[in-house]
């Protein structure tokens, strides 16, 4: 949509000023579709005034109240699977991970988020969470470490051609046997890849919530 289209100066100008964030990682780069006014944002994710205007008006608007649902039923998830380490994949302003984080206090919670705005954000509220600055499509170093990985309204916003790659790449991220947790709306889809199978599914307002197993012994592949 034109609207949400953003002007190569202005992008150019957010890239740089990005880069010189202080919650900013060496090394991270940025995607040209990642410049966007996301929601309508005037910066998309890549300023403060955006990231506040989203977690202050968008967020709950588009969750629509189903915040503390989404926590509990995922919380019960990660008791009944006996998760110990869990990652979640951009997180936003952190509000999904702070409830989780509050409800299972004995369980190891990390992030990774691109936007540096929402870092500092979520590492605001983080409770026992470690959050990093970085690409959450780029999880090599990580691959089978954690006993879930959580994705909430991410992978279904990617380009229609990077959303397979980047739940495979959250797969990859769980240890055989693990889990992966989407919460997306229903009409956001892409493959999924062998050795991932769904084994739960529950609605929650506007959003449903898939709970997926990682067979052991199969490997997660695009």
């Amino acid at each position: 949509m034109w609207l949400q289209t953003m002007p190569a100066d202005q992008a150019e100008r957010l890239r740089d000023e990005a880069l010189r964030h202080p919650a900013a990682a060496e090394g991270v780069s940025y995607p040209d579709w990642y410049f966007k006014r996301w929601h309508f944002l005037p910066e998309g994710y890549l300023s403060e005034r955006s990231a506040t205007l989203y977690d202050r008006v968008i967020r709950p608007v588009y969750w629509a109240g189903s915040e503390g649902r989404v926590a509990r039923l995922i919380a019960r998830w990660l008791e009944r699977t006996g998760a110990r380490r869990v990652l979640e994949l951009a997180p936003g302003p952190g509000r999904l991970l702070a409830r989780l984080s509050e409800r299972l206090p004995g369980v190891e919670f990390r992030a990774v988020e691109l936007s540096p705005y929402f870092v500092a954000g979520t590492r605001a509220r983080r409770g026992n969470a470690a959050v990093v600055h970085g690409d959450a499509r780029r999880l090599e170093q990580v691959a089978g470490v954690f006993d879930a990985v959580i994705e909430a309204h991410y992978v279904g916003h990617l380009p229609g051609d990077e959303r397979g790659p980047a739940f495979a790449a959250a797969a990859r991220a769980a240890r055989p046997g693990g889990s992966i947790v989407t919460v997306e709306h229903p009409w956001h889809r892409w493959p999924v890849p062998p050795g991932v199978r769904a084994a739960a599914v529950r609605g929650a307002g506007f959003s449903r919530v898939t709970f997926y197993r990682r067979h052991a012994g199969q490997e997660a592949q695009p």
